[in-house]
């Protein structure tokens, strides 16, 4: 869905209204470690003012991530508001679909994690200590001071 600036402009301080839901494919954001698994539904209003587009809405759709401590996916539910402002410098148009793709980017977790008390792999053995605890020794020396370990016994 695009929205021509000249009518945003022609209104200045007036709020447009749209409602649209982007299709999972178009999302393009299907990877490994991430799998869109609903149509991202967007309600979004906008309005020209100070030569700046002013966006502010919420998002809503559902995601399967990576725990980045134990590996296993998990489903994420995105259901958040935001607001941003646009500069328009010799803008003729703007994609709100892309600009929705953008916003559900920056929405999703840097550190996934499918629980906060989540305990991750054992770095050992690779048992989810989730699951169960391992029998592997404790030792949380860095390998690099291994020999000043070595002068305290």
């Amino acid at each position: 869905m695009k929205i021509k600036i000249e009518t945003l402009s022609n209104a200045p301080g007036k709020t447009f209204t749209y409602d649209f839901t982007v299709a999972e494919a178009a999302l393009s954001l299907n990877e490994e470690d991430m799998q869109v698994t609903a149509p991202l539904e967007v309600q979004m209003r906008a309005a020209y003012r100070d030569e700046k587009v002013e966006v502010e809405g919420s998002l809503r759709t559902r995601v399967i991530l990576t725990c980045s401590r134990c590996l296993k996916r998990f489903l994420f539910s995105v259901n958040e508001e935001f607001a941003d402002e646009m500069p328009m410098e010799n803008e003729a148009e703007i994609d709100l679909s892309l600009l929705a793709r953008e916003i559900l980017i920056t929405m999703l977790p840097y550190k996934p994690l499918c629980q906060a008390a989540c305990q991750g792999l054992c770095p050992t053995c690779g048992s989810d200590l989730n699951e169960k605890q391992c029998c592997c020794p404790v030792d949380n020396v860095d390998p690099r001071l291994s020999v000043l370990k070595k002068l305290l016994e």
